[in-house]
């Protein structure tokens, strides 16, 4: 039986990253990747893939580009209420990925943590 103790928080997080891909559209990046992704595999699932993937992917160096690493699917991950979803591995990976590419990744997190909402 599929533990749904987390499906309310998994349904957050997943409109959180349709909303995130719909504002990324209005700065002129599209995340086709990300939105197949989502349709394919759920959005935990999604974000835990791109995690884990040891290669930061396109859409993480044009978000990089643009200035938004905010709007990262590593950033979110680390999100603290959204801890929950995801294992210790995957947040790891996400935040040795951000900061790889030269982000103080404590104080975007602080920054994020503050114009957001929590669940």
């Amino acid at each position: 039986m599929a533990d749904t103790s987390n499906a309310p928080l998994a349904a957050r997080f997943g409109a959180d990253m349709r909303r995130g891909v719909a504002q990324l559209s209005d700065l002129g990046y599209d995340a086709t990747y990300f939105r197949r992704m989502l349709g394919d595999h759920g959005p935990v699932e999604a974000a835990r893939r791109l995690a884990l993937d040891p290669v930061p992917s396109y859409g993480l160096w044009r978000l990089k580009e643009l200035g938004r690493l905010d709007m990262s699917v590593e950033m979110w991950v680390l999100l603290p209420w959204y801890e929950p979803l995801f294992p210790p591995d995957v947040r790891e990976q996400a935040e040795n990925k951000l900061a790889a590419l030269g982000i103080d990744v404590a104080t975007e997190l602080a920054g994020l943590v503050r114009r957001q909402t929590p669940p």
